[in-house]
């Protein structure tokens, strides 16, 4: 695929999805319709960042407010609409006079047509998590998070599950207001699509899913991604093993990643280990860094957030991330997890590879069945590479640290 290659038909191709899903669907009404639900999400959020060496620490208030509508209309056609506020507190310009919540949005909204448990389309904004999110994910704990426009249909046969999406992440082209002069509509066709799949097959406790993405002109210029990964926690112990390729015009990059633990009482031990490939010239024109795309990274390495915007946070120089992980349920209602990351780059930069060590504790309090109250702290040890590579550092090498307090409430 050309990075010019056009992409007219492609919301076509999403009605087309539609139309076909609505098929065989069932007539005979066997409830009233429309069925209307509610749903919501108050969650709070104070940080206390000190993860920049040579500045004073600082705290924010942090909250997202959510409330959904679903419409049940017959019993192959759904609409759901979610609004989101989401805040730092103390941010607006005046406390009398601004109104103008510039963080109020439609997180979601869009329409399904299909049957449940057989083949669903679904059209319009809505958050997108593909397998663990290594590449597509909706980043939770982000205050925003994130969500995608486009059409997905999804199925479900046997022990498989399907995904088959298409995405518009980045419109460039600016539509005159009226239909008056068509051709000033269409600027260059430079538009970002993320087109793909995903599927899954389960296995004893566990699942084999395979993800396959082309990204243009967004994230990359022009990528495709092919990602396998199996895993497992049946019985005492578990395991995951996961590997991708990305390549393109001017790109090939990797990622790999293994992971094997042990259950004992209430608690797990795990070691893992994640390469992400490097760019040993990143001047050239080839690129060999792996693109984590769209991935909910905070989850992966490390809390404190110095590893997650790849390749660029960190030179195109890849990652290593050696983890060793604990959770362990001290009573019915709390839970501990503790992560241990050792960081380093797949490629040296400065003849140099470690980044630094990150400890992160988190624990989980279930107050109630709708409400959970969250603690967590993290350290980061920094190695000298991490001054060169990292902003954060450029004050110098002293040790930093981060810690919040979160209050979720939600329903139903």
């Amino acid at each position: 695929m050309s990075p010019r290659t056009r992409h007219d038909s492609l919301p076509m191709v999403g009605l087309v999805f539609l139309c076909l899903s609505v098929a065989g669907a069932p007539t005979l009404r066997s409830q009233e319709f429309p069925v209307i639900g509610l749903d919501g999400q108050v969650r709070l959020r104070g940080e206390w960042d000190g993860r920049s060496t040579g500045v004073d620490p600082d705290a924010a208030t942090l909250s997202r407010i959510r409330v959904g509508v679903r419409a049940q209309l017959e019993s192959w056609i759904r609409a759901y609409v979610q609004l989101q506020d989401a805040r730092a507190w103390g941010t607006e310009g005046n406390t009398l006079t601004d109104a103008s919540a510039d963080q109020f949005d439609l997180h979601q909204g869009f329409v399904e047509i299909g049957t449940p448990n057989r083949v669903v389309a679904r059209l319009g904004r809505q958050e997108m998590m593909l397998g663990d999110e290594r590449l597509v994910g909706a980043v939770g704990w982000t205050n925003t998070a994130r969500s995608f426009d486009g059409a997905r249909v999804m199925g479900r046969a046997g022990g498989f599950e399907w995904t088959a999406l298409w995405m518009n992440v980045a419109e460039r082209d600016a539509l005159a207001a009226t239909g008056l002069d068509p051709q000033a509509n269409q600027g260059d066709n430079d538009d970002g699509w993320l087109l793909g799949g995903f599927a899954s097959r389960s296995i004893p406790g566990g699942a084999i899913e395979l993800t396959a993405l082309a990204d243009r002109d967004a994230a990359t210029d022009e990528s495709y991604t092919v990602n396998l990964r199996v895993h497992s926690d049946a019985g005492l112990i578990s395991y995951e093993a996961a590997g991708a390729v990305q390549f393109g015009p001017d790109r090939e990059a990797y990622f790999a990643s293994g992971k094997v633990g042990v259950a004992h009482g209430h608690g797990t031990v795990a070691l893992q280990l994640d390469y992400l490939s490097g760019d040993d010239d990143p001047t050239d024109a080839e690129r060999k860094a792996f693109n984590t795309l769209y991935a909910t990274n905070h989850k992966f390495y490390g809390y404190m957030d110095y590893v997650i915007a790849f390749p660029g946070q960190i030179g195109e120089a890849g990652l290593i991330d050696a983890m060793a992980r604990a959770a362990l349920r001290l009573t019915p209602r709390w839970t501990m997890n503790v992560d241990l990351h050792r960081f380093g780059t797949a490629v040296e930069r400065a003849g140099q590879r470690a980044l630094g060590t990150e400890l992160d504790a988190i624990a989980d309090w279930s107050m109630a069945r709708l409400a959970s109250l969250q603690l967590g702290l993290g350290v980061f040890l920094p190695a000298d590479l991490a001054v060169t590579l990292l902003p954060a550092f450029a004050g110098g090498s002293d040790p930093t640290y981060w810690g919040y307090v979160q209050l979720s409430l939600r329903w139903p």
